[in-house]
Order: structure tokens, then sequence, then C-alpha cells
């Protein structure tokens, strides 16, 4: 296990990206749109480390697609930053979760299977081998915005991370290789599933519209026994 190994947390029942590995401990960046705290610090025998894949083998883990995460952070103008998550639900289907500028995360939608074909094929599109962790990027600019995704399923994760300067001070637009090719065609899905984001020539951002209005696990709280989760993590038995 290293820095940025996606694991399975037992404590939480969710996934995360782990920070440090010290002395039998980890630090685990969750990565769960309703989690209150950012990390959490578990022994390393209570996290089960996903098998890193490649692009070529990420067919098999978006037929089993438990966990899809995307974050873009505008160093700056925090308005034009925003997440967005998918996460597999109790009866199957994909639940979609977003946050726009310093918001905090909402459930947006339970997507269709129209719906879920649609994200699935934008990300089988994406080309991560040179962004992922350890892989040389474009170096951060203090005025720029950055991106990291993670992808969940059949047992087996990925992630890519890169940075880029925006453009806004000289008007130009990105240059070539400076993202992953497909990267626009994720955010462009995410658009046409609701989420008020858009691919500009400098990069994708938030729009600064409302995002699509839906139940929220607040409002049947009342209903539940317990802790309500946002995600069926057992389609990994787990």
């Amino acid at each position: 296990m290293r820095h940025d190994s996606l694991v399975h947390v037992a404590a939480t029942g969710g996934y995360g990206s782990v920070f440090e590995v010290h002395d039998g401990v980890c630090e685990v960046g969750l990565i769960d749109p309703t989690a209150d705290e950012y990390s959490i610090t578990v022994p390393q025998s209570a996290v089960q480390e996903m098998d890193p894949v490649g692009d070529s083998a990420r067919a098999g883990l978006l037929g089993h697609l438990v966990l899809f995460h995307l974050r873009v952070n505008w160093r700056l103008r925090l308005a034009l930053s925003f997440e967005a998550f998918a996460g597999r639900e109790k009866g199957g289907a994909l639940e979609l979760w977003a946050a726009c500028g310093t918001s905090r995360p909402r459930r947006v939608a339970t997507l269709s299977a129209r719906e879920e074909s649609l994200l699935t094929t934008s990300l089988a599109a994406l080309s991560l081998d040179a962004w992922a962790p350890g892989q040389a990027g474009a170096a951060p600019s203090l005025d720029g915005w950055g991106w990291s995704t993670e992808l969940v399923g059949a047992g087996v994760g990925q992630s890519a991370c890169g940075s880029c300067p925006s453009g806004e001070k000289d008007g130009q637009p990105l240059p070539p290789g400076a993202v992953p090719e497909g990267l626009p065609a994720v955010v462009e899905a995410l658009a046409g599933l609701g989420l008020p984001v858009a691919w500009t020539e400098r990069g994708p951002r938030a729009t600064g519209a409302p995002l699509p209005q839906a139940p929220q696990p607040e409002d049947d709280a009342g209903e539940a026994e317990g802790p309500a989760l946002p995600f069926d993590l057992g389609a990994l038995g787990l």
C-alpha cells in the first residue's frame, strides 16, 4: 500500500485515497459525498486496497462500476470548482451527487439505464495512464486549476490527477496534451445529466446555475433505522 492507493474503509463502509501510511496506521482521504470529515486515520488492517488497473483493464471495472468521482478545483476562482460523484445504491442503480463552488455535495438524481450508459461510455474513452499517481503532469499554477478522478469496481480501482494554468491572463486556450483525452467528453456527459458544468477552451468549470432539486437523505431520515449510506458497497462483497 502506498500514497494515493484506493482503498475500501471498513469503519465508514466507503472508499478513500491513502494520504499516508506510517507504522501500520493509514490516513485516508474519504471519497464520500456525505462524509462530515475530509479524512480518517485507521489501522492499515482496517482498509482493503483496490488492485490498481490501467486504461486497458477499465472495461471490466466499468462493467461493475461501484464509484466514480471527479473533482475540479480552481485555486483562485472557487466558484468555478465542482465535484461529481456516482455510486451504486441498494437497488443497483447509480446515484449522482454533486457540489459546485464551496457548497456541500447534494444528491442530484438516480440514473436511468440510459443515463448510466451515457456516463460509462464517456468514462470508457478516458486516457488516464499518463496521469496516474507518480506520472509527470503539468506543474501546479497558482491561478490555474487542478483535477482528480477515481474509479472503483470489480475489486479494482484507477485514479489520476493533473494541473493546468488557467489561460485567463493571456486569453489562451489550453495547449494540446494539457488534459487527458476524453476528459471534455466526461464533463459534457455530466452536463447532459443535469449538472451545471461546462467544458470551455480554458478548461472545465461550474456555470453558476443551481443544482437540480432532488430528495436528500435527511428528508427521509425518520424512516431509516440507522445512518443512511449513499451507496450500496456490498457490490464488492465487503
